[in-house]
């Protein structure tokens, strides 16, 4: 991802309603009610768990595209969301990269659940990690790979765990879970390197009806988080943002607050470019990011919960909508 521009100017949030009749007025909660309830007791979303996916994708090395670290992820992901959704697809494709100076193969992870259902709701995040740290503060190093504990790891970490339960709690509206890949290689000489996943799954999609709205997560583990809105987000999705910092506020989930700090040019940008509503949920306060620091001891399971919570709620309990 990239940063703009930074805005210590504070936006003031809507207020969410919180009958569901005066939701109903609004065109999205009319969708957000196909989400179903389970009758038995809803499994909650686990930060031990997710922290185990964390680790279990840094456990392989750097995910760059084109080395063995990156094959294999590929694999675990493939399998373990083949486990938990009923429909599955990797979509390879192809970059020529300059930096690199090599064509690299690129894969991403589509898992869709209830696929039967054409109103979709879509989280995403970027699995593949940076191929140099250009950013560590030891010049000596930044030739080096990153691990992406957080900038690559996190994000995923959340949506696996969030793929167990929703296979649990059986949505009445379609979810799918998006893993995109070739997010990070783009520099300032090579500016089309980014968003080379997200980017492909538009174009890909461009035919079928878009997804209700889009969620993309991105270092969303660190160690006392910091989620503030995302100024692309606020600007041209201000009813999404509105709609989960509210669920994170009425869940007490602390980590996300009401202001802008940073904009950022991230997978949520080629959904927006096309008209789609998207928005980012990242922490972009993050010193080790883009250096050999990013690595699982930054991050912390009450992160990755807090998280998870507000996107499982979304899911399960769609009772409000911002105005």
């Amino acid at each position: 991802m990239r940063s703009t521009a930074s805005s210590a100017s504070e936006i003031r949030r809507s207020r969410v309603p919180g009958a569901l009749r005066s939701a109903l007025r609004a065109g999205l909660v009319t969708i957000l009610l196909g989400f179903a309830s389970c009758d038995r007791p809803a499994a909650a979303f686990e930060g031990n768990r997710a922290f185990g996916w964390l680790k279990q994708q840094c456990d392989f090395g750097p995910r760059v595209p084109g080395t063995a670290a990156h094959d294999t992820c590929f694999a675990f992901l493939l399998k373990t969301l083949r486990g938990y959704a009923p429909e599955v697809e990797a979509d390879t494709f192809f970059y020529d990269s300059p930096i690199l100076n090599s064509r690299v193969r690129l894969m991403n992870v589509v898992a869709r659940f209830r696929p039967d259902l054409r109103q979709r709701v879509l989280f995403g995040a970027h699995w593949d990690t940076r191929p140099w740290a250009d950013r560590d503060p030891e010049p000596a190093k930044r030739h080096l790979p990153i691990l992406g504990a957080n900038d690559g790891a996190s994000g995923v970490a959340v949506l696996l765990e969030l793929a167990r339960l929703v296979k649990k709690s059986g949505p009445m509206v379609g979810v799918d879970i998006v893993i995109f890949d070739g997010e990070d290689l783009g520099t300032q000489v090579d500016q089309n390197g980014y968003f080379r996943g997200s980017n492909r799954y538009v174009e890909e999609s461009s035919g079928q009806k878009p997804p209700l709205f889009v969620i993309v997560l991105d270092m969303v583990g660190k160690k006392d988080l910091d989620l503030h809105w995302e100024g692309n987000s606020r600007r041209l999705a201000s009813n999404i943002v509105d709609l989960v910092w509210g669920q994170a506020n009425d869940l007490g989930v602390r980590s996300f607050r009401s202001d802008v700090r940073h904009t950022v040019f991230d997978d949520h940008m080629p959904f927006l470019n096309a008209g789609i509503p998207a928005i980012d949920v990242i922490d972009f306060s993050y010193p080790e990011w883009h250096t050999t620091h990013d690595t699982p001891d930054k991050c912390s399971p009450e992160s990755l919960e807090g998280v998870g919570q507000v996107l499982l709620s979304l899911v399960r309990k769609p009772n409000f909508l911002s105005n």
